[in-house]
């Protein structure tokens, strides 16, 4: 007996499976390398773009903080320098006034004042001038009204009423006016 030629040719045959399967396993690994190699890329994207979407709105609304934050600070210093002015006109007004005491139109003003505070107490009243502070009193004869009319208490009033409209302003809303 001799070789026989049939194991051979088995052989031969297992070993062309073998590398036919071989081949096709290789293929499916890399086909699958691929496509999770694609997922993975596409993961990536997904993310980065997720990433970059959250960041752009962060931004987005750190931006508006920070322009807000500058508006309001532009505001109150607009809003201080106003109020600055509005103190040194009202002090040039009180000097003003004290200034004008020496002058002959002081004494009518004076008188316009009496009758102000006159009409706002009712008849029968005295009323009581100095001179010196620019103050009138008037006060009803059974002592339950009076009114104190002067110049720089005029001053005053309008000074908080300029000053409530600055806050106002400022700070919105409508709390109670002076």
């Amino acid at each position: 007996m001799g070789s026989e030629p049939g194991a051979g040719a088995l052989f031969g045959a297992i070993e062309e499976r073998a590398a036919e399967e071989r081949a096709r396993l290789i293929a499916e690994a890399e086909s699958r390398v691929r496509a999770i190699s694609a997922a993975a890329e596409a993961e990536c994207a997904r993310m980065k773009a997720e990433a970059m979407a959250a960041l752009e709105h962060e931004l987005a609304a750190e931006q508006q903080r920070l322009y807000g934050e500058a508006r309001m600070k532009a505001r109150a210093e607009g809003l201080a320098a106003r109020r600055k002015l509005l103190a040194e006109a009202f002090l040039r007004a009180e000097k003003e006034i004290e200034a004008r005491k020496a002058e002959p139109g002081y004494r009518p003003a004076l008188t316009a004042l009496a009758e102000e505070a006159r009409a706002a107490v009712g008849e029968p009243c005295t009323v009581e001038v100095s001179a010196e502070d620019a103050r009138v009193t008037a006060t009803s004869a059974d002592g339950r009204r009076r009114a104190e009319n002067s110049l720089a208490g005029r001053l005053r009033r309008a000074q908080t009423a300029a000053e409530h409209l600055v806050a106002e302003h400022l700070f919105g809303g409508t709390g109670p006016r002076p």
